[in-house]
């Protein structure tokens, strides 16, 4: 009872204190004054602390985010360059160097008509139905410097070593197509550029110190067609020479949305796992070729963003690119042990990208970027002469041949009149049943929401 006496003796003290200073205050303006200016002064700093602290809380939580560039010492000043968005079709065709390309590419005859359309095109990809402005892929660009000073040349070589060569690596010919395209120095040069690349060693001395920069150029275009997985390279690189025309740098470009590319690549592996689940048990190729081709379909949307080069973007994240579609099909398909190619060209008026597949009745082209601006499959498992809107360039006119295909679905969406569509809901999955009106048929597919949202189909 005491001690309840003296907090109300307290209580009242404190608020008799109040009361005086507000009369003390009212009896003295300047007082009042000097304490709103401290005020106003004061709270936009703690608001900023605040908002300061919450931005370093939702950084630390997650491994891609949007930063500003952080500051770059002298020696990597020279990464800072434009991507030349401005090329036209005769100057990739002027650009193109085949002096990498294995003599025994060169000369098998199978890809004389390809080499021809492309240095020689006799027929325009712009006639006929397709989608437009839906063809966005960029080629890789490198930043080539001389440097003329042999102190600084000796100083800058000194300080690397070839990292990882890979020597020791060999590639299946079914599924890494680029690799074996090239001659026995880029085939060097393409091990270390992916042994270092999967290392995430940023910068070393390339193991052929007089390669020239087509052949660095060669085989890192080749290392990023084969390797859809390495979605942390950016398709800028720098090289540098010394005095005497002598590699003694490559370096990387490493995306900066990624903060931690090893988490990064624990939630590419993660979600590429649930994209690939309801395929597994899938019987055949083609089979799992529709399963995976409409998952994508349904899954992303055409936007362009820092990353739609990359398979991330696709796989991960759900806007993107044609560039961010092929790579998404070919890493899915080659995870489900189906070869699957990202094959670059022209396509309509526009740089593109989709994608061949091998099924068991031949080689077929795929674009599941322009089926996802179509109501049916008008882009799938064609032959090359089917294929007219698209042509091959640069080391994709040494891919196999494509041929036509009975391997259609068996439901087309034109067909359909008046469909109806039946929604079960059980937590966190939906059943959704299409019936495709006058055809008769049914189209059941089942969705799994995983913890960050991610929408996945997964077919009965």
């Amino acid at each position: 009872m005491k001690n309840l006496s003296k907090l109300l003796y307290i209580i009242l003290g404190i608020i008799i204190a109040i009361c005086l200073f507000i009369l003390f205050c009212g009896m003295n303006p300047d007082v009042s004054k000097g304490l709103k200016e401290w005020i106003a002064e004061n709270a936009p700093k703690k608001e900023a602390a605040a908002e300061e602290t919450t931005n370093n809380v939702a950084t630390a939580a997650t491994s891609e985010v949007s930063v500003e560039p952080e500051p770059e010492d002298e020696e990597d000043s020279e990464e800072n360059y434009e991507y030349n968005y401005d090329l036209t079709y005769d100057d990739y065709v002027n650009d193109w160097d085949p002096s990498t390309v294995s003599q025994d590419t060169q000369n098998n005859p199978e890809y004389q008509d390809f080499v021809d359309a492309f240095l020689h095109p006799q027929e325009n990809t712009d006639d006929g139905n397709y989608p437009e402005d839906k063809s966005d892929m960029q080629s890789p660009q490198p930043k080539i410097v001389d440097i003329e000073d042999e102190e600084k040349a000796k100083e800058r070589s000194e300080k690397l070593d070839y990292g990882d060569t890979g020597e020791d690596l060999t590639f299946d010919p079914l599924f890494y197509p680029y690799y074996h395209m090239l001659n026995s120095r880029g085939q060097a040069l393409y091990k270390q550029i992916y042994a270092n690349a999967l290392a995430q060693k940023k910068k070393f001395a390339p193991v052929l110190s007089d390669a020239n920069d087509n052949e660095i150029f060669s085989a890192f275009c080749c290392v990023l067609n084969d390797h859809p997985e390495l979605f942390w390279v950016d398709i800028s690189f720098y090289t540098q020479y010394d005095y005497q025309g002598k590699a003694i740098e490559f370096d990387f470009k490493f995306y900066k949305n990624f903060n931690d590319i090893q988490y990064a690549r624990m939630r590419f592996d993660n979600i590429s796992d649930n994209l690939i689940a309801g395929a597994k048990e899938l019987e055949s190729a083609y089979e799992k070729e529709l399963y995976i081709h409409d998952v994508i379909v349904d899954k992303l949307n055409y936007q362009h963003n820092s990353l739609d080069q990359s398979a991330y973007s696709s796989v991960v994240d759900n806007y993107t690119v044609c560039a961010g579609y092929a790579r998404c099909f070919q890493y899915l398909m080659q995870r489900l042990e189906v070869p699957a190619y990202n094959c670059t060209g022209w396509g309509g008026r526009e740089r593109h990208a989709w994608n061949i597949v091998l099924l068991d009745d031949g080689y077929h082209n795929v674009d599941c970027t322009w089926d996802d601006s179509g109501e049916n499959y008008d882009f799938f498992n064609l032959s090359d002469a089917e294929n007219k809107q698209h042509r091959r360039m640069d080391f994709s006119v040494y891919l196999p041949k494509c041929v036509e295909s009975d391997h259609k679905p068996k439901f087309a969406a034109k067909a359909a009149s008046n469909p109806s569509v039946t929604v079960n809901t059980n937590g966190d999955t939906a059943s959704v049943t299409v019936n495709l009106g006058g055809s008769g048929s049914s189209r059941p597919y089942h969705y799994n929401v995983d913890s960050d949202g991610n929408v996945i189909r997964i077919d009965d």
